[in-house]
């Protein structure tokens, strides 16, 4: 039996799920927009990398809070959202239990054969009549996540094979836990963000993500080293990079707070790692250069207040106000 996918008609646009026991690298969520134009053969595909209490694949749209269609729906873009799921991880009195794993994400050309077996589904549901439809093709990718996706998004640029020179940007949201992994998240993905032909990568962080975002704002500015020492005089910054705090307006739209404007980097800096006026006395100086992270961490810690459902409204706002920039 192949991957096959079957229709649900209770929302706008046309959204897919993989069917029940159908040989499916990963069981699938799948959403066309109402103004996807059905004939075309080239998709833009942003593909969703959730991170905990997702139960199944059909929660993910129906239930998750990130509510991902309606951020597709209300950007008004032609956008095909592709979502595997990866497993449920839930609090326990002693950290997390369940089954949600990524590791396979980095496997060689995990990537390119999953969407390879999901454009093929998806031309197959479009054409049922014809025994080897057309294949549809990706002409741009963009790989999205939130929370403890962060791992499966660094998992996945690896192992996108020929999807690779469609990708046009990495979208993090509130996803940079990972301090203890060698190298961490900021090192990876500013190594990442400074390799040849590396697509865009946007970051937006909250409270539980902050240090390692810190930190990747710092060395894509060139202020730190990886080892978090402060570089005199800065490295050029990477044109490609941008990691922002997560800010909304406090209006409702659609029943959820929404993103208005990133944060001007520099005002970001400006209580990040403020510039000390002339005749402070020593002992109000900093401590030494290698303190010089961990004090831009304490500094935003100190300067800016989440709102505490911060985490989801970056997976909503976030997605929506990058959604519109495409």
């Amino acid at each position: 039996m192949v991957c096959e996918l079957e229709q649900d008609k209770t929302f706008p646009g046309v959204t897919l799920f993989t069917k029940r026991n159908a040989q499916c690298i990963r069981p699938t969520a799948v959403y066309f927009p109402p103004n996807h134009a059905a004939s075309a053969r080239r998709l833009t595909v942003l593909l969703w990398i959730h991170g905990f209490y997702v139960k199944d694949h059909r929660f993910l749209f129906f239930n998750d809070p990130s509510r991902l269609r309606q951020q597709v729906l209300n950007s008004s873009k032609d956008v095909v959202l592709i979502a595997p799921f990866l497993g449920y991880e839930y609090a326990v009195s002693n950290g997390f239990a369940g089954n949600y794993n990524v590791k396979d994400l980095a496997t060689p050309k995990w990537g390119e054969r999953y969407l390879n077996q999901i454009i093929t589904a998806i031309s197959q549901f479009q054409s049922p009549d014809e025994g080897n439809p057309p294949l549809l093709e990706i002409g741009s990718l963009v790989i999205a996540c939130h929370s403890g996706g962060g791992n499966g998004m660094r998992n996945i640029v690896g192992s996108l094979g020929d999807y690779r020179s469609k990708l046009i940007a990495c979208w993090g949201f509130d996803c940079l836990y990972g301090a203890r992994a060698a190298p961490d998240d900021a090192t990876f993905w500013y190594q990442w963000a400074s390799g040849p032909d590396a697509a865009k990568l946007d970051i937006v962080y909250g409270p539980s993500t902050l240090p390692q975002s810190v930190k990747l704002h710092l060395l894509g500015r060139g202020l730190v080293t990886p080892e978090g020492k402060k570089v005199e005089p800065p490295r050029p910054a990477l044109s490609n990079l941008r990691v922002d705090i997560g800010h909304y307006d406090a209006y409702p739209a659609f029943g959820q707070m929404v993103q208005v404007n990133d944060l001007d980097p520099a005002f970001v800096e400006s209580f990040m790692v403020p510039v000390l006026p002339n005749g402070v006395s020593p002992q109000e100086r900093p401590r030494p250069h290698e303190d010089f992270l961990q004090r831009a961490i304490n500094n935003v810690r100190d300067g800016f207040s989440f709102p505490s459902d911060i985490h989801y409204m970056i997976a909503r706002g976030g997605l929506l106000s990058r959604l519109q920039g495409l």
